[in-house]
């Protein structure tokens, strides 16, 4: 019989020694308590609502904190009005009694009653508050989900729709095939597919919100300011492209206990499914016919997808979205080497520091890569490893290093337009140049998929630049309109639609210095933009009204250049000084929870899937671990998952020649990590010492993104120091 637990607490009376003058002349805190006690009826009253109505309210409330406190003993030890067992272990077990009023020394937060509506009525001696939940706050799951998404009947259906598909445990790291096939079969409550905004709104921003592209006044004027010169291939891969080691990149692969070496020549790809073994895929469901699906009984390696050499560090890496059909285009950028540059004089050498100041006319390179999907009956398509991935286009500038780069990521319905052109389009494209001009490219290509085209771009459809600042970081705000921020703190916002007036309806000043990263709350709150500057401020502010309207998280010592939005969790990721991947509610921005924790320093993050929640994070390590935040998100105290895609390890070759080796690590299990931010037992701590290690550049993890188009939503690329990018299908 096991034994009873025995209670902790000290029995009989404890001895109090005071000299509190207030206490002699008969001034208790009972008295106080009586008049606080007055105070919260008559601030009822005013309300509208009775003495009785407060007291239900309170009990519902009371009710939901109940549920999460059962899930923890510790906290239902310390509550007041729960007796615990008797101190003999033989004795009987007593009956908890009602619960008591906590007493006066309570913090000042919990003598709040909250109300069912969401609102706090406070106390008259109380002068300040935030107008919502603090998150320090014992509240139950369903004022939870009101002060986390609102009370709004869309934003709720919408996060119940996402709860449905993806709460499953096995979707707590990669997502699965079965989920993200199941986007048609299960109800959308009406706002999950959109997230909680008006379906229709959505159709006519992928309907009409184009109408000025194919406009022959408008869209005619912004297409003919592009202007590209054909070049010859030896000429792109001599200027603008790194040049090529004489001898091959070097990899291992495979089982841990069986690796095998293989040899990746420049701009060459490597299936690296021949290093693993066969694993036989599952017996799918029979179809309507009667017969197997097409994969039954097929055999299938562990681990199937390609290793590119890019030959330089991989600088910027994205997926080309609007792309419904089997081919999917990759955009990489990998920058000339440092001795190559000095080729090339800087004319602004003593003009500041170079991260405030425009860089030389150095030479860059955009690469455009083709992939194909394999033709199946699933929603969900795999990767064509038959289809031998091939360089499509060369983007080839002088107008320096290529540091930012990003589609724009509205959808767009196909028209009759698209197919009456001799082109096809692929994309809009914005980027960073290293002159410090925000430009964007209309990128088309040829009807004829095994022509590779080189150009040379002598104007883009759009070219800006704030005065005497230089452009650090952008993102789309709609189909025509494109944020950026900039080194002197201030943030510009242009319409690349043709008109008179070159300069940007918003430029304001955000933060004090260099704003490293933001991105838009689109489609839910589109007015709504997160930034990150160099002074370590992560705020949140509107369009509308910047001062007014603005939020701050968390001040760190360390700025992060990371951070994306997820429509589907209404909330921001970033990462922290303490190698935390932080997630940031929208309606809970002042506050930060923890979703992952990483052995060495966040180095890239993938901007968040639209048709999963999960995340995926880049370290300087070389390891890649994705997690799905959701089961935080609805529960905090639910344990939080992560999984390891990769680790990857570079070392240097005995000759110099050579671009070195490279080892990847695979088959990680998922695991659950410690989340509190707490220095005992922590993995860097030596001798009571913080140690923190640093790893070579060329293993780092540069560039990570997923595929944005529903038929390839689990493709992944990340791109590596040494000039390697892996893609494969993380669908499980």
């Amino acid at each position: 019989m096991p034994r009873a637990r025995r209670s902790t607490r000290l029995t009989g009376g404890r001895t109090k020694y005071t000299n509190d003058p207030f206490e002699i002349a008969g001034v208790s805190d009972d008295s106080d308590t009586n008049q606080r006690k007055a105070a919260r009826k008559q601030a009822a009253a005013s309300d509208g609502s009775s003495d009785e109505e407060f007291e239900v309210a309170n009990d519902d409330n009371q009710d939901d904190e109940e549920e999460d406190e059962e899930a923890d003993d510790d906290e239902v030890e310390e509550e007041e009005g729960v007796a615990s067992e008797d101190d003999n272990e033989e004795g009987p077990r007593k009956v908890a009694g009602p619960r008591r009023s906590k007493p006066a020394t309570t913090p000042a937060f919990s003598m709040r009653y909250h109300k069912t509506q969401g609102t706090v009525s406070l106390p008259k001696e109380d002068t300040h508050s935030r107008g919502t939940y603090s998150s320090i706050d014992h509240m139950g799951k369903k004022v939870h989900l009101r002060t986390t998404f609102g009370t709004d009947e869309r934003d709720l259906l919408s996060i119940v729709y996402a709860r449905e598909r993806w709460y499953r445990g096995v979707d707590s790291g990669f997502p699965t095939r079965a989920s993200l096939n199941e986007a048609l079969d299960l109800p959308d409550y009406g706002y999950g597919l959109s997230f909680g905004v008006e379906p229709e709104e959505m159709r006519r921003e992928r309907t009409r919100g184009w109408d000025w592209y194919y406009d022959e006044g408008q869209g005619g004027r912004l297409r003919k300011r592009q202007r590209l010169r054909s070049i010859e291939e030896e000429a792109a891969y001599r200027v603008y492209m790194p040049a090529p080691k004489q001898k091959k990149h070097t990899v291992l692969m495979g089982p841990v206990d069986d690796q095998k070496t293989f040899s990746v020549g420049y701009h060459e790809s490597m299936n690296f499914g021949d290093a693993f073994d066969e694993a036989k895929v599952r017996e799918k469901a029979k179809p309507s016919g009667g017969s197997k699906g097409k994969d039954a009984g097929r055999k299938r390696k562990t681990r199937e997808g390609w290793i590119l050499n890019m030959g330089q560090k991989v600088q910027g890496m994205a997926w080309a979205p609007n792309q419904p059909g089997l081919t999917q285009y990759l955009a990489v950028v990998a920058p000339i080497s440092k001795e190559e540059k000095e080729r090339h004089p800087d004319p602004f050498t003593d003009h500041g520091a170079p991260a405030f100041r425009s860089s030389a006319p150095y030479p860059c390179a955009l690469q455009l890569w083709m992939f194909k999907a394999e033709k199946d009956e699933s929603l969900t398509k795999r990767i064509d490893l038959k289809f031998q991935p091939r360089l499509r286009m060369a983007l080839c500038t002088k107008w320096g290093d290529l540091r930012r780069m990003a589609w724009c990521p509205m959808r767009r319905d196909p028209r009759e337009e698209d197919d009456e052109d001799t082109l096809k389009t692929v994309g809009l494209l914005a980027g960073i140049w290293g002159d410090g001009y925000m430009r964007v490219l209309d990128v088309k290509l040829s009807r004829d998929p095994n022509k590779v085209e080189y150009y040379e771009v002598q104007s883009p459809v759009f070219e800006a630049k704030p005065p005497s600042t230089v452009c650090t970081c952008l993102t789309w705000l709609s189909p025509s309109d494109i944020a950026v921020g900039c080194a002197n703190g201030f943030v510009a916002i242009w319409s690349i639609i043709p008109s008179q007036s070159p300069y940007p309806y918003f430029y304001q000043p955000i933060h004090s210095t260099y704003v490293l990263n933001l991105t838009s709350a689109y489609p839910t709150h589109a007015h709504l933009i997160a930034t990150t500057s160099m002074d370590g401020e992560t705020r949140l502010w509107s369009i509308l009204d910047p001062y007014k309207d603005m939020v701050e998280s968390n001040r760190m010592r360390v700025g992060s250049a990371h951070l994306s939005y997820s429509p589907m969790l209404q909330a921001f990721f970033s990462s922290d000084e303490n190698d935390f991947a932080r997630l940031l509610a929208v309606r809970r921005f002042f506050t930060t929870t923890a979703v992952a924790r990483f052995q060495s320093t966040v180095s890239s993050l993938a901007p968040c899937s639209t048709w999963h929640p999960s995340t995926l994070y880049g370290c300087t390590n070389g390891a890649a671990v994705v997690t799905n935040p959701l089961r935080r998100l609805l529960h905090v105290k639910e344990k939080q998952w992560q999984q390891t895609w990769f680790t990857h390890e570079w070392a240097r070759d005995e000759d110099p020649d050579s671009p070195g080796i490279s080892r990847f690590h695979d088959g990680y299990r998922a695991e659950s990590i410690s989340l509190l931010r707490n220095m005992l037992g922590d993995r860097k701590m030596v001798n009571g010492v913080m140690m923190i290690t640093i790893y070579e550049e060329k293993s780092h993890v540069t560039a990570l993104c997923w595929n944005p188009n529903q038929t390839c939503a689990g493709w992944a690329a990340a791109g590596l120091g040494c000039g390697l990018i892996r893609v494969e299908d993380l669908a499980t």
